[in-house]
Protein backbone atom coordinates (compact mmCIF):
# COMPACT_ATOMS: atom_id res chain seq x y z
CA UNK A 1 0.00 0.00 0.00
CA UNK A 2 1.94 2.90 -1.34
CA UNK A 3 2.66 5.72 1.02
CA UNK A 4 3.67 9.29 0.17
CA UNK A 5 7.34 10.06 0.06
CA UNK A 6 8.50 10.84 3.55
CA UNK A 7 11.65 12.37 4.92
CA UNK A 8 13.53 10.88 7.84
CA UNK A 9 16.71 11.31 9.83
CA UNK A 10 15.99 8.08 11.62
CA UNK A 11 19.54 6.79 11.65
CA UNK A 12 21.14 10.22 11.55
CA UNK A 13 23.34 8.85 8.81
CA UNK A 14 21.57 8.93 5.49
CA UNK A 15 18.55 10.93 4.43
CA UNK A 16 15.76 8.50 3.51
CA UNK A 17 12.27 9.27 1.60
CA UNK A 18 8.47 6.91 1.60
CA UNK A 19 9.22 5.54 0.13
CA UNK A 20 11.94 7.16 1.40
CA UNK A 21 15.92 5.83 1.11
CA UNK A 22 20.30 7.26 0.93
CA UNK A 23 21.91 10.63 0.30
CA UNK A 24 25.54 11.61 -0.25
CA UNK A 25 27.12 14.66 -1.79
CA UNK A 26 28.50 14.89 -5.29
CA UNK A 27 31.86 13.36 -6.00
CA UNK A 28 33.09 16.90 -6.51
CA UNK A 29 33.24 17.23 -2.72
CA UNK A 30 35.88 14.50 -2.59
CA UNK A 31 38.62 17.12 -2.16
CA UNK A 32 37.32 17.77 1.34
CA UNK A 33 38.12 14.17 2.16
CA UNK A 34 41.81 14.73 1.63
CA UNK A 35 41.95 16.61 4.91
CA UNK A 36 40.04 14.00 6.89
CA UNK A 37 41.96 13.48 10.15
CA UNK A 38 43.99 10.28 10.11
CA UNK A 39 43.33 9.67 13.78
CA UNK A 40 39.72 8.59 13.18
CA UNK A 41 40.23 6.84 9.87
CA UNK A 42 39.18 3.60 11.59
CA UNK A 43 35.87 4.29 13.39
CA UNK A 44 35.48 3.02 16.90
CA UNK A 45 31.95 4.27 17.54
CA UNK A 46 29.98 1.08 17.01
CA UNK A 47 27.62 1.70 19.91
CA UNK A 48 24.93 -0.89 20.46
CA UNK A 49 24.98 -2.10 16.88
CA UNK A 50 26.87 -5.26 16.19
CA UNK A 51 28.44 -5.67 12.73
CA UNK A 52 25.90 -6.10 9.94
CA UNK A 53 26.00 -9.54 8.39
CA UNK A 54 25.00 -9.61 4.73
CA UNK A 55 25.35 -12.00 1.84
CA UNK A 56 23.63 -13.88 -0.94
CA UNK A 57 22.36 -17.45 -1.06
CA UNK A 58 23.35 -19.67 -3.97
CA UNK A 59 19.99 -19.13 -5.64
CA UNK A 60 20.44 -15.35 -5.58
CA UNK A 61 18.40 -14.36 -2.51
CA UNK A 62 20.13 -11.49 -0.70
CA UNK A 63 20.01 -11.01 3.06
CA UNK A 64 21.19 -8.58 5.73
CA UNK A 65 21.07 -9.01 9.50
CA UNK A 66 21.63 -6.20 11.99
CA UNK A 67 21.93 -7.46 15.59
CA UNK A 68 21.28 -4.55 17.95
CA UNK A 69 19.85 -3.89 21.39
CA UNK A 70 16.72 -1.81 21.61
CA UNK A 71 13.59 -1.25 23.61
CA UNK A 72 11.48 -3.65 21.56
CA UNK A 73 10.80 -7.20 22.64
CA UNK A 74 10.83 -8.46 19.06
CA UNK A 75 12.59 -7.91 15.77
CA UNK A 76 11.87 -6.14 12.49
CA UNK A 77 11.63 -8.37 9.41
CA UNK A 78 11.44 -7.18 5.82
CA UNK A 79 11.00 -8.92 2.46
CA UNK A 80 11.88 -6.85 -0.62
CA UNK A 81 11.09 -7.71 -4.22
CA UNK A 82 12.97 -5.79 -6.90
CA UNK A 83 10.03 -5.34 -9.20
CA UNK A 84 7.75 -2.32 -8.89
CA UNK A 85 5.80 -0.21 -11.35
CA UNK A 86 8.69 -0.10 -13.78
CA UNK A 87 8.36 -3.86 -14.27
CA UNK A 88 4.84 -3.49 -15.66
CA UNK A 89 6.14 -3.66 -19.21
CA UNK A 90 3.47 -5.67 -20.95
CA UNK A 91 0.01 -4.51 -22.09
CA UNK A 92 -2.62 -4.91 -19.42
CA UNK A 93 -0.24 -4.79 -16.43
CA UNK A 94 -0.69 -1.23 -15.20
CA UNK A 95 -0.98 -1.27 -11.41
CA UNK A 96 -0.64 -5.02 -11.04
CA UNK A 97 2.53 -4.97 -8.90
CA UNK A 98 0.59 -2.86 -6.41
CA UNK A 99 -2.33 -5.28 -6.66
CA UNK A 100 -0.07 -8.28 -5.95
CA UNK A 101 1.18 -6.49 -2.84
CA UNK A 102 -2.38 -6.29 -1.54
CA UNK A 103 -3.34 -9.81 -2.57
CA UNK A 104 -0.28 -11.28 -0.84
CA UNK A 105 -1.99 -10.59 2.49
CA UNK A 106 -5.30 -12.05 1.31
CA UNK A 107 -4.41 -15.11 -0.74
CA UNK A 108 -4.30 -18.77 0.22
CA UNK A 109 -1.03 -20.55 -0.53
CA UNK A 110 -0.16 -23.85 -2.15
CA UNK A 111 0.47 -25.32 1.30
CA UNK A 112 -2.78 -23.91 2.73
CA UNK A 113 -5.13 -23.77 -0.27
CA UNK A 114 -8.30 -23.24 1.78
CA UNK A 115 -6.91 -20.68 4.22
CA UNK A 116 -8.20 -17.30 3.10
CA UNK A 117 -6.14 -14.43 4.67
CA UNK A 118 -3.37 -16.95 5.28
CA UNK A 119 -0.67 -14.32 5.97
CA UNK A 120 -2.89 -12.45 8.42
CA UNK A 121 -4.28 -15.54 10.11
CA UNK A 122 -0.84 -16.96 10.81
CA UNK A 123 1.10 -13.74 11.27
CA UNK A 124 -1.08 -11.64 13.56
CA UNK A 125 -0.45 -13.87 16.57
CA UNK A 126 3.30 -13.40 16.07
CA UNK A 127 3.54 -9.74 15.10
CA UNK A 128 2.50 -6.32 16.35
CA UNK A 129 -0.23 -4.34 14.56
CA UNK A 130 0.99 -1.77 12.03
CA UNK A 131 -0.70 0.85 9.80
CA UNK A 132 0.73 -0.88 6.74
CA UNK A 133 2.47 -4.17 6.04
CA UNK A 134 3.52 -3.38 2.49
CA UNK A 135 4.56 -0.67 0.04
CA UNK A 136 5.08 -0.57 -3.72
CA UNK A 137 7.17 2.01 -5.57
CA UNK A 138 8.51 2.29 -9.10
CA UNK A 139 11.42 -0.03 -8.28
CA UNK A 140 10.31 -2.42 -5.53
CA UNK A 141 7.66 -3.97 -3.32
CA UNK A 142 8.29 -4.37 0.41
CA UNK A 143 6.59 -6.45 3.08
CA UNK A 144 7.51 -5.86 6.73
CA UNK A 145 6.44 -6.94 10.20
CA UNK A 146 7.48 -6.35 13.80
CA UNK A 147 7.59 -9.59 15.74
CA UNK A 148 6.38 -9.86 19.33
CA UNK A 149 9.39 -11.88 20.46
CA UNK A 150 12.86 -12.85 19.27
CA UNK A 151 12.30 -16.55 19.83
CA UNK A 152 13.88 -18.37 16.87
CA UNK A 153 10.74 -20.46 16.39
CA UNK A 154 8.58 -17.32 16.08
CA UNK A 155 10.96 -15.64 13.65
CA UNK A 156 11.16 -18.84 11.66
CA UNK A 157 7.37 -18.91 11.28
CA UNK A 158 7.37 -15.31 10.05
CA UNK A 159 10.15 -16.11 7.59
CA UNK A 160 8.02 -19.05 6.46
CA UNK A 161 5.16 -16.64 5.72
CA UNK A 162 7.57 -14.45 3.75
CA UNK A 163 8.66 -17.49 1.76
CA UNK A 164 5.04 -18.27 0.94
CA UNK A 165 4.52 -14.69 -0.23
CA UNK A 166 7.62 -15.02 -2.39
CA UNK A 167 6.74 -18.28 -4.12
CA UNK A 168 3.51 -19.97 -3.03
CA UNK A 169 0.58 -17.58 -3.50
CA UNK A 170 -2.36 -19.19 -5.33
CA UNK A 171 -3.87 -15.79 -6.19
CA UNK A 172 -7.33 -17.25 -5.82
CA UNK A 173 -10.06 -15.31 -7.60
CA UNK A 174 -11.92 -14.16 -4.48
CA UNK A 175 -8.67 -12.88 -2.92
CA UNK A 176 -7.75 -11.07 -6.15
CA UNK A 177 -11.18 -9.46 -6.34
CA UNK A 178 -10.91 -8.16 -2.78
CA UNK A 179 -7.47 -6.79 -3.59
CA UNK A 180 -8.85 -5.06 -6.68
CA UNK A 181 -11.43 -3.24 -4.56
CA UNK A 182 -8.76 -2.12 -2.07
CA UNK A 183 -6.41 -0.77 -4.75
CA UNK A 184 -9.14 1.00 -6.74
CA UNK A 185 -10.45 2.68 -3.58
CA UNK A 186 -6.95 3.68 -2.49
CA UNK A 187 -6.07 5.17 -5.86
CA UNK A 188 -9.37 7.06 -6.05
CA UNK A 189 -8.69 8.69 -2.69
CA UNK A 190 -5.20 9.68 -3.74
CA UNK A 191 -5.87 10.71 -7.32
CA UNK A 192 -5.97 14.52 -6.87
CA UNK A 193 -2.73 14.57 -4.88
CA UNK A 194 -1.10 12.07 -7.20
CA UNK A 195 -2.00 14.18 -10.23
CA UNK A 196 -0.51 17.29 -8.64
CA UNK A 197 2.65 15.40 -7.70
CA UNK A 198 2.95 13.90 -11.18
CA UNK A 199 2.79 17.35 -12.76
CA UNK A 200 5.53 18.53 -10.41
CA UNK A 201 7.81 15.61 -11.30
CA UNK A 202 7.11 16.13 -15.00
CA UNK A 203 8.41 19.68 -14.61
CA UNK A 204 11.33 19.20 -12.24
CA UNK A 205 12.55 15.76 -13.36
CA UNK A 206 11.20 15.01 -16.84
CA UNK A 207 12.12 11.57 -18.10
CA UNK A 208 12.72 10.12 -14.63
CA UNK A 209 10.99 6.86 -13.69
CA UNK A 210 8.12 8.49 -11.85
CA UNK A 211 7.47 10.84 -14.75
CA UNK A 212 7.73 8.18 -17.45
CA UNK A 213 5.95 5.17 -15.99
CA UNK A 214 3.09 6.88 -14.12
CA UNK A 215 3.28 4.48 -11.20
CA UNK A 216 -0.08 5.59 -9.82
CA UNK A 217 -1.83 4.46 -13.00
CA UNK A 218 -3.88 1.42 -11.97
CA UNK A 219 -6.18 1.32 -14.99
CA UNK A 220 -5.74 -2.42 -15.53
CA UNK A 221 -6.45 -3.44 -11.94
CA UNK A 222 -10.25 -3.78 -12.33
CA UNK A 223 -10.11 -5.89 -15.48
CA UNK A 224 -6.83 -7.86 -15.52
CA UNK A 225 -7.37 -11.61 -15.60
CA UNK A 226 -6.05 -13.80 -12.82
CA UNK A 227 -3.84 -15.47 -15.43
CA UNK A 228 -2.22 -12.12 -16.27
CA UNK A 229 -1.69 -11.30 -12.60
CA UNK A 230 -0.27 -14.75 -11.91
CA UNK A 231 2.10 -14.48 -14.89
CA UNK A 232 3.49 -11.17 -13.61
CA UNK A 233 3.84 -12.63 -10.10
CA UNK A 234 5.91 -15.58 -11.33
CA UNK A 235 7.96 -13.30 -13.59
CA UNK A 236 8.96 -10.98 -10.77
CA UNK A 237 8.89 -13.04 -7.57
CA UNK A 238 12.11 -14.95 -8.13
CA UNK A 239 15.13 -15.63 -5.88
CA UNK A 240 17.43 -13.20 -7.65
CA UNK A 241 14.90 -10.39 -7.07
CA UNK A 242 14.45 -11.03 -3.35
CA UNK A 243 16.05 -9.60 -0.22
CA UNK A 244 15.43 -10.49 3.44
CA UNK A 245 16.40 -8.12 6.26
CA UNK A 246 16.24 -8.82 10.00
CA UNK A 247 16.97 -6.22 12.68
CA UNK A 248 16.83 -6.82 16.43
CA UNK A 249 18.49 -8.43 19.41
CA UNK A 250 19.17 -11.65 17.53
CA UNK A 251 22.04 -13.97 16.72
CA UNK A 252 23.24 -13.31 13.18
CA UNK A 253 24.43 -16.92 12.90
CA UNK A 254 21.03 -18.33 13.87
CA UNK A 255 19.14 -15.90 11.64
CA UNK A 256 21.31 -16.71 8.65
CA UNK A 257 20.63 -20.40 9.25
CA UNK A 258 16.87 -19.75 9.36
CA UNK A 259 16.99 -17.71 6.16
CA UNK A 260 18.97 -20.44 4.42
CA UNK A 261 16.57 -23.10 5.66
CA UNK A 262 13.50 -21.23 4.42
CA UNK A 263 14.82 -19.75 1.17
CA UNK A 264 17.86 -21.81 0.20
CA UNK A 265 15.90 -24.51 -1.64
CA UNK A 266 13.80 -22.06 -3.65
CA UNK A 267 14.41 -22.51 -7.38
CA UNK A 268 13.46 -20.35 -10.35
CA UNK A 269 10.36 -21.28 -12.31
CA UNK A 270 10.03 -20.07 -15.89
CA UNK A 271 12.07 -17.46 -17.74
CA UNK A 272 13.74 -14.66 -15.85
CA UNK A 273 12.36 -11.15 -16.07
CA UNK A 274 14.23 -8.80 -18.37
CA UNK A 275 15.09 -5.65 -16.43
CA UNK A 276 14.84 -2.68 -18.74
CA UNK A 277 17.31 0.18 -18.21
CA UNK A 278 16.10 2.72 -15.68
CA UNK A 279 15.33 6.02 -17.33
CA UNK A 280 17.01 9.16 -16.05
CA UNK A 281 15.77 12.71 -15.97
CA UNK A 282 16.42 15.01 -18.92
CA UNK A 283 18.08 18.16 -17.63
CA UNK A 284 17.47 20.07 -20.86
CA UNK A 285 13.73 19.57 -20.46
CA UNK A 286 13.45 20.94 -16.93
CA UNK A 287 11.05 23.85 -16.98
CA UNK A 288 12.13 26.96 -15.05
CA UNK A 289 8.64 27.44 -13.60
CA UNK A 290 5.54 25.30 -12.99
CA UNK A 291 2.40 25.66 -10.95
CA UNK A 292 -0.67 23.82 -9.64
CA UNK A 293 -3.98 25.62 -9.15
CA UNK A 294 -6.36 22.80 -8.25
CA UNK A 295 -8.42 23.29 -5.12
CA UNK A 296 -6.67 20.23 -3.61
CA UNK A 297 -3.26 21.84 -4.11
CA UNK A 298 -1.02 22.54 -1.17
CA UNK A 299 -0.23 26.16 -0.46
CA UNK A 300 3.49 26.28 -1.03
CA UNK A 301 6.43 27.56 -3.02
CA UNK A 302 9.20 25.08 -3.80
CA UNK A 303 12.59 25.89 -5.29
CA UNK A 304 14.58 22.88 -6.45
CA UNK A 305 17.68 21.79 -8.26
CA UNK A 306 17.88 18.23 -9.56
CA UNK A 307 21.04 16.36 -10.50
CA UNK A 308 21.90 12.77 -11.43
CA UNK A 309 22.42 10.36 -8.57
CA UNK A 310 26.12 10.51 -7.73
CA UNK A 311 28.08 7.28 -7.50
CA UNK A 312 28.25 5.75 -4.05
CA UNK A 313 31.55 6.73 -2.40
CA UNK A 314 33.77 3.69 -2.21
CA UNK A 315 34.67 3.88 1.45
CA UNK A 316 32.64 4.11 4.62
CA UNK A 317 34.55 7.24 5.58
CA UNK A 318 33.63 9.08 2.40
CA UNK A 319 30.01 8.03 2.67
CA UNK A 320 29.95 9.49 6.18
CA UNK A 321 31.59 12.70 4.95
CA UNK A 322 29.09 13.17 2.17
CA UNK A 323 26.11 12.56 4.47
CA UNK A 324 27.53 14.95 7.07
CA UNK A 325 28.10 17.64 4.47
CA UNK A 326 24.49 17.38 3.38
CA UNK A 327 23.31 17.49 6.98
CA UNK A 328 25.25 20.60 7.91
CA UNK A 329 24.24 22.40 4.71
CA UNK A 330 20.58 21.64 5.38
CA UNK A 331 20.96 22.91 8.93
CA UNK A 332 22.68 26.13 7.83
CA UNK A 333 19.93 27.00 5.36
CA UNK A 334 17.17 25.98 7.76
CA UNK A 335 18.65 28.20 10.45
CA UNK A 336 18.65 31.16 8.09
CA UNK A 337 15.04 30.50 7.11
CA UNK A 338 14.02 30.12 10.75
CA UNK A 339 15.51 33.51 11.60
CA UNK A 340 13.39 35.08 8.86
CA UNK A 341 10.25 33.32 10.17
CA UNK A 342 10.52 33.30 13.97
CA UNK A 343 6.77 32.89 14.48
CA UNK A 344 6.14 30.23 11.84
CA UNK A 345 5.01 26.74 12.88
CA UNK A 346 7.45 23.83 12.49
CA UNK A 347 8.16 22.78 8.89
CA UNK A 348 6.47 25.85 7.40
CA UNK A 349 9.81 26.74 5.79
CA UNK A 350 12.88 24.64 5.23
CA UNK A 351 15.40 22.88 3.04
CA UNK A 352 15.71 19.18 2.27
CA UNK A 353 17.96 16.91 0.25
CA UNK A 354 16.53 13.68 -1.07
CA UNK A 355 17.62 10.65 -3.02
CA UNK A 356 14.13 9.49 -3.69
CA UNK A 357 12.10 7.12 -5.77
CA UNK A 358 12.61 9.20 -8.87
CA UNK A 359 16.22 8.06 -9.23
CA UNK A 360 17.81 11.47 -8.86
CA UNK A 361 19.17 13.79 -6.23
CA UNK A 362 16.86 16.65 -5.34
CA UNK A 363 17.70 19.74 -3.30
CA UNK A 364 14.57 21.60 -2.27
CA UNK A 365 13.73 24.79 -0.39
CA UNK A 366 10.11 25.40 0.52
CA UNK A 367 7.75 27.93 2.07
CA UNK A 368 4.29 26.64 2.99
CA UNK A 369 2.70 30.07 3.13
CA UNK A 370 -0.70 31.01 4.50
CA UNK A 371 -3.27 33.30 2.96
CA UNK A 372 -2.53 35.01 -0.34
CA UNK A 373 1.22 35.09 0.23
CA UNK A 374 2.64 33.21 -2.73
CA UNK A 375 4.28 36.33 -4.17
CA UNK A 376 6.23 37.15 -1.02
CA UNK A 377 7.18 33.46 -0.62
CA UNK A 378 8.56 33.34 -4.17
CA UNK A 379 10.51 36.54 -3.68
CA UNK A 380 11.98 35.45 -0.37
CA UNK A 381 13.22 32.05 -1.59
CA UNK A 382 14.64 33.60 -4.73
CA UNK A 383 16.48 36.20 -2.67
CA UNK A 384 17.86 33.54 -0.33
CA UNK A 385 19.29 31.38 -3.11
CA UNK A 386 20.75 34.45 -4.79
CA UNK A 387 22.31 35.69 -1.55
CA UNK A 388 23.94 32.31 -0.98
CA UNK A 389 25.34 32.44 -4.47
CA UNK A 390 26.77 35.93 -4.14
CA UNK A 391 27.58 36.17 -0.45
CA UNK A 392 27.71 32.65 0.89
CA UNK A 393 27.57 31.70 4.55
CA UNK A 394 29.03 33.69 7.41
CA UNK A 395 31.44 32.05 9.83
CA UNK A 396 29.02 32.37 12.78
CA UNK A 397 26.12 30.70 10.98
CA UNK A 398 28.35 27.95 9.59
CA UNK A 399 29.76 27.24 13.04
CA UNK A 400 26.28 27.21 14.53
CA UNK A 401 25.09 24.74 11.88
CA UNK A 402 27.98 22.37 12.61
CA UNK A 403 27.26 22.51 16.33
CA UNK A 404 23.57 21.86 15.70
CA UNK A 405 24.39 18.74 13.70
CA UNK A 406 26.73 17.51 16.43
CA UNK A 407 24.03 18.09 19.06
CA UNK A 408 21.50 16.26 16.89
CA UNK A 409 23.80 13.31 16.38
CA UNK A 410 24.54 13.20 20.09
CA UNK A 411 20.81 13.11 20.85
CA UNK A 412 20.31 10.36 18.28
CA UNK A 413 23.20 8.42 19.79
CA UNK A 414 21.63 8.67 23.22
CA UNK A 415 18.33 7.34 21.92
CA UNK A 416 19.63 4.59 19.65
CA UNK A 417 17.73 2.00 21.63
CA UNK A 418 14.46 3.77 20.80
CA UNK A 419 14.82 3.37 17.04
CA UNK A 420 12.18 1.02 15.66
CA UNK A 421 13.59 -2.23 14.33
CA UNK A 422 11.31 -2.30 11.30
CA UNK A 423 12.30 1.27 10.33
CA UNK A 424 15.96 0.32 10.55
CA UNK A 425 15.18 -2.73 8.42
CA UNK A 426 13.75 -0.45 5.75
CA UNK A 427 16.81 1.80 5.89
CA UNK A 428 19.13 -1.18 5.73
CA UNK A 429 17.31 -2.60 2.70
CA UNK A 430 17.67 0.72 0.87
CA UNK A 431 21.35 0.92 1.74
CA UNK A 432 21.99 -2.65 0.62
CA UNK A 433 20.16 -2.06 -2.66
CA UNK A 434 22.19 1.11 -3.26
CA UNK A 435 25.50 -0.53 -2.38
CA UNK A 436 26.12 1.80 0.56
CA UNK A 437 26.75 1.35 4.28
CA UNK A 438 24.26 1.94 7.06
CA UNK A 439 26.19 3.96 9.61
CA UNK A 440 24.91 4.29 13.21
CA UNK A 441 24.52 7.70 14.87
CA UNK A 442 27.34 7.30 17.38
CA UNK A 443 29.81 6.48 14.62
CA UNK A 444 28.57 9.49 12.63
CA UNK A 445 29.07 11.62 15.73
CA UNK A 446 32.69 10.54 15.90
CA UNK A 447 33.23 11.46 12.26
CA UNK A 448 31.56 14.84 12.77
CA UNK A 449 33.65 15.77 15.80
CA UNK A 450 36.83 14.90 13.98
CA UNK A 451 36.03 16.41 10.60
CA UNK A 452 33.93 19.52 11.22
CA UNK A 453 36.78 21.65 12.61
CA UNK A 454 38.54 21.23 9.26
CA UNK A 455 35.71 22.46 7.02
CA UNK A 456 34.97 26.17 6.89
CA UNK A 457 32.86 28.54 4.84
CA UNK A 458 35.07 28.11 1.78
CA UNK A 459 34.00 24.49 1.59
CA UNK A 460 30.38 25.41 2.32
CA UNK A 461 30.21 28.07 -0.38
CA UNK A 462 31.93 25.82 -2.89
CA UNK A 463 29.36 23.13 -2.15
CA UNK A 464 26.49 25.54 -2.79
CA UNK A 465 27.93 26.80 -6.06
CA UNK A 466 28.76 23.32 -7.31
CA UNK A 467 25.44 21.76 -6.42
CA UNK A 468 22.84 24.50 -6.67
CA UNK A 469 24.16 26.95 -9.22
CA UNK A 470 25.41 24.22 -11.57
CA UNK A 471 21.94 22.68 -11.81
CA UNK A 472 18.74 23.78 -13.47
CA UNK A 473 16.75 25.78 -10.91
CA UNK A 474 13.00 25.24 -10.87
CA UNK A 475 10.32 27.31 -9.13
CA UNK A 476 7.06 25.60 -8.27
CA UNK A 477 4.02 27.42 -6.87
CA UNK A 478 0.95 25.54 -5.67
CA UNK A 479 -2.07 27.67 -4.78
CA UNK A 480 -5.70 27.51 -5.86
CA UNK A 481 -5.86 31.28 -6.50
CA UNK A 482 -3.52 30.87 -9.46
CA UNK A 483 -6.59 29.63 -11.35
CA UNK A 484 -7.72 33.26 -11.48
CA UNK A 485 -4.38 34.56 -12.82
CA UNK A 486 -4.33 35.02 -16.59
CA UNK A 487 -0.74 33.78 -17.09
CA UNK A 488 0.56 32.16 -13.87
CA UNK A 489 4.01 31.34 -15.29
CA UNK A 490 4.58 34.93 -16.38
CA UNK A 491 3.31 36.23 -13.04
CA UNK A 492 5.64 33.94 -11.09
CA UNK A 493 8.60 34.91 -13.31
CA UNK A 494 7.94 38.62 -12.78
CA UNK A 495 7.84 38.26 -9.01
CA UNK A 496 11.02 36.17 -8.92
CA UNK A 497 12.98 38.48 -11.22
CA UNK A 498 11.92 41.62 -9.37
CA UNK A 499 13.29 40.16 -6.14
CA UNK A 500 16.93 39.78 -7.27
CA UNK A 501 19.76 41.31 -9.21
CA UNK A 502 20.30 40.62 -12.91
CA UNK A 503 22.70 37.74 -12.36
CA UNK A 504 20.13 35.71 -10.43
CA UNK A 505 17.08 36.12 -12.65
CA UNK A 506 15.03 33.16 -13.83
CA UNK A 507 16.53 31.50 -16.90
CA UNK A 508 14.62 31.96 -20.16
Amino acid sequence: MRKPVRASLCVALLFIATSTPAVWAREAIRNAGDIFPKRIAKPVYQGRWQPIVKGRLRNGVRYAILPRQGHEAGAGLLLRNDGGFIAERRPGERGLTHLIEHVALLSPTTGSPTDRYHFLNKGLSLSLPAPSAGTTSWSETNYFVSSKTIKPEDLDKLLGLFREVASDLTLRTDAVDEGRTQVVDEMARRKPGNDIYASYIAAVAPGSPTDVINGQNSDDVPTASVATIRALYHRLYRPENMMIVIVGDVSATKMRALITQRFGSWQDVGPAAVHAPVSTFKADRIAPISYASLKESRRGVFMTVVSPLPPVPRTRKRQAQAALMDMVMVRAVNNRLALAHPDSPPNAVGMWIEHGEQGHRLIMLWNNFTGDQWRSAVGELKQLTCNLRTGGFSEPEWSAAKQDVIHGLAASSDTMAEMANVELAKDLSHALAAGSDLIPPDEMLGYAKGWFPAIGTITANRWWNEQWVAGAEHIRVEASELAMVKDPVAAIRTVADNAVLAGCKVRP
